[in-house]
């Protein structure tokens, strides 16, 4: 195993554990490792995040207006029965 994997398998053990000694500490394993990933993402998420932003911006530049986000708000629920 390489030493960083131990790591930060060694620092999510100290996270689950500082979690577990919060006053109500019923975390769930699931919403641990949701709550890990929320406070220490992927930096290929960041990377495809940064990605994603620079091609929406040049879109603006080149005219595109985009969509209103009530209509955004709109289809995204009717899409997923909201």
């Amino acid at each position: 195993m390489s030493s960083n994997i131990e790591g930060e398998l060694a620092s999510f053990h100290r996270f689950v554990s500082d979690q577990l000694r919060q006053p109500g500490g019923g975390i769930s394993p699931e919403e641990a490792i949701d709550l890990w990933r929320s406070q220490h993402p992927a930096s290929s998420d960041f990377d495809e995040t940064v990605a994603a932003v620079a091609e929406a911006l040049q879109d603006m530049e080149d005219g595109d207006p985009g969509i209103a986000f009530e209509q955004f708000d709109r289809e995204f629920r009717e899409r997923h029965k909201l």
